[in-house]
């Protein structure tokens, strides 16, 4: 299946974008979750099953059935629908489907970190670290983990801000000279049509780019190097954003590493000051006697 897997990367700018979805499904889930049916493939990815069929055809094989027994596919809806929520109701508390789901956000998280020695996340590090201004946007359920970059790299770093999108125009992010600046986006499937507009105008204007996704994204490489990707489980009422934040945690500290712990040091100990000054902590009598 080796030759198999190269000929789908090798292929798939010739692929359509629905097939895209189906080659980028297999190639990220191969031996991830346990097998599932042409049918489900495609209610997964929201195309027809006569598409994975033709699919299959295309790449030799007589169907799905073919290809099923090498490969284990993960469920990747952002959220439960149909029947998969009326099964939710019934099963949310077996234990083991919660045990399964433990083990499959293990391996996403496991999948991150084995992503982060590869030379795309080194130089993405760089770009991030090396640039004087860094805009973060997130969109939909995402808009959170946004937050938790903008706001946890505020501590290590100046020049961070989080873009909320209120203005409707973005005019910050696309009107500025792009010197020194750097747009992060984050956006999971099903992708945000104004994620990908933001990403597609970054793109014309010059504006470096970072994309932190879900492995299935295939619009994201056609507009930068920089990807970073983490994928979810869909075996939860709501997606898990688990290997999102091991991601963004990643993220952080190789940046400080990137940027110098002198300088993150010492502004750690400017903003812990400011701190003090306008909010302090609420210390027991314990912990005064254990600082003094």
């Amino acid at each position: 299946m080796a030759d198999f897997f190269e000929r789908l990367e090798a292929e798939m700018e010739a692929y359509t974008a629905a097939e895209r979805q189906i080659a980028l499904f297999l190639l990220n889930n191969r031996e991830l979750i346990p097998f599932e049916t042409g049918a489900s493939i495609a209610s997964r990815l929201d195309v027809s099953a006569v598409t994975v069929g033709r699919f299959c055809r295309k790449l030799g094989f007589r169907h799905f059935r073919d290809l099923k027994e090498q490969m284990r596919v993960s469920a990747n809806l952002p959220w439960l629908q149909g029947e998969a929520f009326e099964e939710f109701l019934t099963d949310f508390n077996d234990s083991d489907k919660r045990r399964k789901t433990l083990e499959r956000e293990i391996e996403l998280m496991v999948a991150v970190y084995e992503r982060s020695q590869n030379k795309a996340w080194r130089d993405t590090v760089s770009l991030i670290a090396g640039a004087q201004r860094l805009q973060i946007a997130g969109f939909q359920t995402e808009r959170g983990i946004a937050a938790l970059l903008a706001h946890n790299l505020q501590y290590v770093r100046p020049g961070v801000e989080l873009i909320d999108g209120a203005s409707g125009h973005f005019a910050d992010l696309l009107l500025d000279d792009p010197t020194g600046r750097c747009l992060i986006i984050v956006d999971i499937r099903r992708y945000s049509r104004q994620s990908r507009l933001l990403a597609e105008r970054a793109h014309q204007a010059g504006l470096p780019l970072v994309v932190m996704t879900d492995t299935l994204c295939d619009w994201a490489p056609r507009l930068t190097s920089h990807v970073l990707t983490a994928d979810s489980d869909g075996a939860l009422f709501w997606h898990s954003p688990v290997p999102m934040v091991a991601l963004v945690n990643l993220l952080i500290n190789d940046i400080v590493g990137e940027s110098g712990g002198r300088n993150v040091e010492r502004r750690l100990d400017e903003v812990g000051r400011l701190y003090d000054d306008f909010t302090g902590f609420v210390r027991t009598g314990r912990s005064r006697a254990n600082t003094s």
